[in-house]
């Protein structure tokens, strides 16, 4: 169930009745001139309603809550339409977040999280909210936690690559412009912080070959994703 689509009755009655609130996070940023700029926030949405059907054919009820849409994307914010949010900024909104969670009683959250840059962002909110209250927080980054399976389904993994493009064809092929994907794989062996490295590592804002990207592929991306993932929860909640 969706947490926005509640009165605070409704709130307070069903809160009592759930194993955990997932909240995904993601952030606003340039993935390619092929796919939207919320895609780090789409992913981790349909992913979490996945996981809330398969938990409740076990038996097992959690809450989604309304995303976290902005995030901290630094490298990528040469690119028109990102909305780059400080590293620590995101990490005192995020802290507040989980706190108020923890004070409604909640004492598990899962994190699922779309986007590379918010990793210790959301590592260091989560350590904070965990010492000051009685709480365990499950931080869940999807592309990374589950690279094996994924990379068993396509060639590649990268910034608006194969995996991401497959994903969002499955999710809302409506907004992928197909004739539009192109990129390559790019590295560097250190990291360089520059303020425009993104122009570098990220080329059009993209950092893999999308064009064996399919709805297929997506299809079996979120699925065995979101198969793991309710899996994992079913022995901690």
């Amino acid at each position: 169930m969706r947490m926005e689509e509640l009165t605070w009755e409704e709130f307070e009655k069903i809160k009592a009745k759930v194993s955990a609130v997932l909240l995904p996070v993601g952030s606003v940023e340039a993935h390619g001139r092929h796919l939207p700029l919320g895609t780090d926030v789409f992913a981790p949405l349909e992913i979490s309603k996945r996981v809330e059907k398969k938990l409740k054919e076990k038996g097992i009820e959690i809450l989604i809550a309304p995303p976290i849409w902005y995030g901290h994307s630094f490298v990528l914010n040469v690119y028109p339409g990102t909305i780059n949010v400080k590293a620590d900024s995101l990490r005192r909104y995020v802290r507040d977040v989980l706190r108020e969670f923890a004070e409604e009683s909640f004492s598990k959250i899962v994190i699922l999280n779309g986007h590379g840059g918010n990793v210790y962002p959301l590592i260091e909110a989560s350590e904070e909210v965990a010492e000051s209250h009685d709480v365990e927080i499950i931080l869940i980054n999807w592309w990374i936690d589950f690279r094996e399976e994924i990379l068993k389904i396509c060639s590649s993994q990268g910034h608006a690559g194969e995996d991401e493009t497959s994903v969002m064809l499955a999710i809302a092929p409506e907004l992928v412009r197909t004739e539009k994907a192109k990129g390559e794989k790019r590295s560097s062996p250190v990291r360089v912080i520059r303020r425009d490295i993104g122009l570098e590592l990220f080329p059009n804002g993209v950092n893999d070959d999308p064009q064996g990207a399919t709805k297929e592929k997506g299809e079996r991306i979120l699925e065995v994703v979101s198969e793991r993932i309710a899996t994992l929860l079913e022995g901690l909640l």
